[in-house]
Order: C-alpha cells, then structure tokens, then sequence
C-alpha cells in the first residue's frame, strides 16, 4: 500500500531495520540533553538565567562542532570518525552526570562541559541519511529521507518529556547518565550493523581510492550552491522560534496562562508527525527545488494568520496545519543538499544543513524574545513572517546552478539487498 512506504522501507530491508533503530536509540539523547541542561541547571542553583546561558552555549557549540566533524567524517573513515566522537560525547555526558550530582555546580566547568557536549555530538543523523542513500532503492529516497525525519521530530517530541520527568523523579546527574548509556550503545550496535559499503559516497578515483581518501588529498568543499542554501536554512528555522515567542508573549498581554501555549505548540509536533507520514507516501514529480519553495510558501502562510492574534483554539489549528510542513521541508532540505553538494563533501554539506537548522531554531527563540518582548507579540509575528519571505529568496540562487534537481532520483552505486 502506498500510505506505507515510509514503514515498507524498513519492512522490506530487514537488513536496515536494526541498523534504524540503533540510530534511534544513539539519537534519543538529542532530544533529552537540553532539556536536561535547562531544568538540571536552574533546579539545581536557582538560576534560570545561568540555565539558560549554559544551554545557548551547548546549542551554539553544536552548531560549530557539527560542519567540523563533516569536513573530517569526508576526508577520513567514516565509522572511525563517529566512533571517536560518540567516546568523546559519553565522556562528557559522565561528567557532567558527575559534576550535576554534587549540592554546589561550579558555573565554569558548567559552560566548559555544555561546550564539549554540544561539541561532540556524533553525526549518527548525517550518518543514517548515508545508509539509506546507498540502502534503498533509489526510487524511495523521499520516503527514506522523510522516514528520517520524521524519526527526528519525534525524538524532539518525547525527548523533552522524558528528559523532564527524569530531571524531576530521578535528578539531572540520571538523565545524563541515561544520556551516554543510549548513545554508547546506539552508536557501537549502528556501526556494527550498518554494512561498510553503505558509508560511500558513491565516487572514486581511477586509483581505486574511497570518495573519503580522495577528499582528504583534494580538500573539496561543498560548493557554492551549498553555501547559498545554508544561510535560507538557518533564516527558514527562525521563524518558528519567533513565532514560540510571540504566543508566550501574547499570554502575558492578555494576562492569561501560560499552559494553552504549551498545549498549542504540542500540537505543532502532532501535525509535523503526520505531515511527515503524508509526505512520505507521495512520489513527487516535480524538481525538489520547486517542492521547497511551494512548501515553504503554504508553511509560512499559514503561519502568518498568527498576525490576526487569534483564540488558542484558532491559533492551536493554524499551528497544526503549519506542523503539516515542518518534516517535509526538513526531508527537502536533505534532499536538496545531497544533490547540490558534490559526493567528496557530502557529509560536510549534510552537517552544515544540521548546525544551520540548530543556529536558527536558538536565534529564532532569542530574537523572537526580544522583539515580543520589547514590541509585542504583533511585532514578533511581523518579523517572523518578514525573515520567512527573506530565507525563500536566499534560497534561489542555490537552485540555478545546473544541477539535477529533479523528483525522481537515481544515485550511482546503490546497494542490492538480498
């Protein structure tokens, strides 16, 4: 049944389906360890700013670590690379399990640690995009890439709750603890049962060297087209986090709750969920580069029916209709980065679109703030729709280079399951 394409790719790939659900579990951190940091932090010294401080620092860490480990996950082995860092990373959650369990948290080694941990995050998401690139037929890269991102989301989703309820019951130092467990084990089981040949990139040279080996020696980068998306990416994740800011600041016009908010951007996850599945499921004709911009176009205008100040029970159906997008556009991004980046800087392409969505989600949160803050909620929604217009026209440029930006996909080298 086509509704299921996105659950056949693992159905039919028994030989993916553990190399997926390793990913999973090395991923969950994700979605717990800032949370974590947020409420550990601020429980444990009574500050929510230096909570919020060592927050931005792991995020901005994150998105600085992540295009550096893609430069060497392309110039060398690319098991060995994650291997390394996914040591270094439970290292640093240990620590900082260590140091979160004392009465006294020392604000520097605080910083410090968030720094190593947002660092040294392994590129298991850029990872598992290789695996099924060069695992699936090549006809099924939408719905391997949207099954990839829909996994994403959902991390997203129940990571914070877990992350909360843990930091409550059993205390921050358990939740990074339980942090490392996931991504030592995750990480060694996706190694061990991904097949070596799935982290190709597809080319060689006619010495016979690894598409790796040969980016090492030549330094590629990943190109123009790259470098014009990458700034769309990061001004296409802000206004989300503008838009999280002007509803919370709305509540305080109104001199309501808090907690219809959050009922609201819940919601936001369950229409990307779906979304995601939808999308999936569809084979697309048209150029991936046209799929975005329509996309885009239909998320951000909806979203800017936020403008009218809407009811929680309207502005609850705007934001889920708007989360009907948000993994579908995350698909397209990866889509669009693997056809615009050339095979010996893949990797490094894949990262950058990663820290770009990370930096743009925590300025979106951080000038959202300030804007709704100082100028009201109707000023946040302005901007948010504003930076939206802005990042589709960067984006443009990025598509008019020649390449094959087609719907239909057809990589070199795919891998032949039994």
């Amino acid at each position: 049944m086509k509704a299921l394409l996105p659950v056949r790719i693992m159905v039919d790939n028994p030989r993916i389906r553990p190399v997926l659900l390793w990913s999973f579990l090395a991923r969950l951190p994700l979605g717990m360890v800032f949370e974590a940091l947020l409420f550990g932090v601020q429980k444990a010294t009574g500050s929510l700013q230096l909570a919020g401080v060592v927050t931005a620092t792991a995020a901005v860490s994150t998105a600085v670590g992540a295009p550096v480990q893609g430069r060497m996950l392309d110039r060398f082995d690319k098991k060995r690379v994650v291997r390394w860092f996914a040591v270094a990373q439970v290292l640093s959650l240990a620590a900082l399990s260590v140091v979160t369990a004392w009465d006294r948290l020392p604000e520097t080694v605080l910083i410090v640690l968030a720094v190593a941990v947002g660092f040294t995050i392994p590129a298991l998401s850029a990872m598992t995009r290789l695996v099924l690139k060069n695992g699936t037929a090549a006809g099924d890269l939408n719905a391997a890439f949207s099954l990839d991102a829909t996994t994403l989301e959902f991390i997203f989703i129940i990571g914070p709750a877990i992350a909360a309820w843990g930091v409550v019951v059993a205390g921050p130092s358990a939740v990074f603890g339980a942090s490392a467990v996931c991504v030592l084990a995750g990480t060694a089981f996706f190694l061990l049962s991904a097949d070596n040949s799935w982290f190709t990139t597809g080319v060689s040279s006619e010495a016979g060297e690894s598409s790796g080996e040969k980016a090492g020696r030549k330094r590629v980068r990943p190109g123009r087209a790259v470098a014009w998306f990458v700034p769309s990416i990061v001004l296409c994740a802000i206004p989300l986090g503008v838009a999280e800011a002007g509803l919370i600041q709305l509540t305080v016009e109104r001199g309501d709750s808090i907690a219809p908010v959050g009922i609201v951007l819940s919601l936001l996850g369950v229409g990307s969920l779906v979304g995601g599945l939808v999308f999936a499921a569809v084979r697309w004709n048209a150029k991936l580069s046209v799929q975005f911009v329509l996309l885009s176009v239909a998320h951000f205008g909806i979203l800017a029916l936020l403008i009218t100040r809407p009811n929680y029970v309207v502005a609850g159906v705007i934001v889920t209709l708007a989360g009907l997008f948000v993994v579908p556009l995350l698909s397209l991004t990866s889509q669009l980065l693997d056809r615009l980046s050339p095979p010996e800087a893949w990797s490094e392409s894949q990262s950058w679109g990663g820290a770009g969505n990370t930096a743009g989600s925590a300025i979106g949160l951080t000038l959202g703030g300030v804007v709704a803050g100082v100028s009201g909620s109707l000023a946040g929604f302005v901007v948010a729709v504003v930076i939206a217009v802005v990042g589709i026209v960067v984006a443009l440029p990025a598509f008019r280079g020649g390449q094959d930006l087609s719907g239909t996909v057809v990589t070199p080298e795919k891998v032949e399951l039994p």
